[in-house]
C-alpha cells in the first residue's frame, strides 16, 4: 500500500513538534515538512542541475514563521547521523557522505542568504532534566529571535534616550548607551528565551526569600583551550583563536552558596555556535536554571 501512515519520519520527530508547539506555537506557526522551494526561490539560486533537482524534492523538517507566515528560521532533525550545524558547517557524528552533501548545501544557501537555519539531533531535544520541560532547541530559537529583534530594539532605546543625552558630555553619552544596549539585550533575552527567563525567575524569587546569598560561574570547553596568561599574551591569543575551531563541547559551571552550603552544577552542549547563537550563552542559561533549580527544591521552594 502506497499510502504512508504519517507525515513524519520517526517518533522522535513527531515528539518535537508537538513539543515545539507547546512552548512556541502560541506566538508563531510552526509547519513539518514544509518544500524547500516554500522557503527559498530555486530559480534564483546559483547551483548546479544536479544540485536544483535535489532542492526541489527536498524538504525541511520544522519551519517556524511568524504568525504572517513570514520564515524566521529552520529545523532539520537528524536523527540519522547524529550531526549538528557550526556556522554554516555540518558536523557529522555518523559517516555517511551523501547525506552530508546534501545538508550542507542546505546550509550553504542558508549562510548565503543571512537565513538561521539548524541542525539538530537528540543532544538539542532532550528534556534539561526530568522536572523542567524544556530543551536546548528551545534556547536556541529564543537566542535566534533575540538576534534577530536587537538591532531594532536597540534603536528604539536610542531614540527614546535623546533628551536625556543632550546634556551629557561625551563620555557620560559612551557609557549611557553601552548600559542602553546591555539592556535592550537582556530585555529581549528575558521575552523571547524561555531558559533565560524561567531561571531569572527562580533566582529572584530565591534572593527574596534569603536563600541565594551569591552565585559564580565559570565557562569550560572540550578539549581545553590554551591558556591566556594576561592581555598582553599575544601568542597565547593566537593559540586560543586557533583552537576554538576544534572545540567540540562548551560547557559551563555554577556554584551558588546558599544557607545550606554550596550547590554546583555542571552543563555541556555542543559547539553549534552561528550567528544568531552561541552555545556558551545557552550553556550559561541552562546551568544557571539547572542549579537554582535545585536550590529551590532542597529548600523548600517551589520553583
Amino acid at each position: 500500500m502506497s499510502l504512508r501512515n504519517s507525515i513524519f519520519d520517526g517518533s522522535h520527530e513527531k515528539e518535537l513538534f508537538k513539543h515545539l508547539n507547546s512552548v512556541w506555537g502560541n506566538v508563531f506557526n510552526i509547519y513539518p515538512q514544509l518544500p524547500f522551494t516554500k522557503i527559498f526561490d530555486i530559480k534564483t539560486l546559483k547551483v548546479s542541475r544536479k544540485e536544483r533537482d535535489f532542492l526541489l524534492k527536498t524538504n525541511i523538517d520544522y519551519t517556524i514563521c511568524n504568525k504572517s507566515d513570514r520564515p524566521l528560521m529552520c529545523i532539520e532533525f537528524d536523527g540519522m547521523c547524529h550531526g549538528y550545524s557550526r556556522d554554516g558547517r555540518y558536523i557529522q557524528i555518523v559517516p555517511d557522505p551523501v547525506r552530508k552533501k546534501k545538508l550542507e548545501l542546505k546550509l550553504k544557501i542558508a549562510k548565503e542568504h543571512s537565513f538561521p537555519f539548524y541542525i539538530i539531533s537528540y543532544n538539542e531535544t532532550t528534556y534539561i532534566s526530568e522536572q523542567i520541560y524544556l530543551a536546548i532547541i528551545d534556547s536556541i530559537i529564543g537566542q535566534t529571535m533575540t538576534s534577530i529583534l536587537f538591532p531594532k530594539k536597540v534603536n528604539e532605546y536610542l531614540e527614546g534616550a535623546k533628551d536625556f543625552t543632550g546634556t551629557m558630555d561625551k563620555g557620560e553619552v559612551h557609557d549611557y548607551i553601552q548600559d542602553l544596549i546591555i539592556n535592550a539585550e537582556v530585555d529581549l533575552e528575558l521575552t523571547w528565551d524561555p531558559v533565560s527567563r524561567k531561571a531569572s525567575e527562580i533566582e529572584k524569587l530565591l534572593i527574596l526569600k534569603g536563600i541565594l546569598k551569591r552565585y559564580s560561574y565559570r565557562f569550560l570547553s572540550k578539549p581545553d583551550l590554551p591558556e591566556i596568561k594576561d592581555i598582553c599574551d599575544v601568542e597565547g591569543l593566537k593559540r586560543r583563536m586557533k583552537a576554538w575551531d576544534n572545540i567540540e563541547w562548551q560547557g559551563c559551571e555554577v556554584i551558588c552558596e546558599t544557607p545550606m552550603g554550596k550547590v554546583m552544577e555542571r552543563v555541556w552542549v555542543r559547539n553549534f555556535e552561528g550567528a544568531y547563537v552561541s552555545p556558551i550563552i545557552i550553556a550559561k542559561n541552562i546551568a544557571e536554571l539547572i542549579t537554582f533549580y535545585k536550590v529551590a527544591v532542597q529548600s523548600g521552594v517551589k520553583p
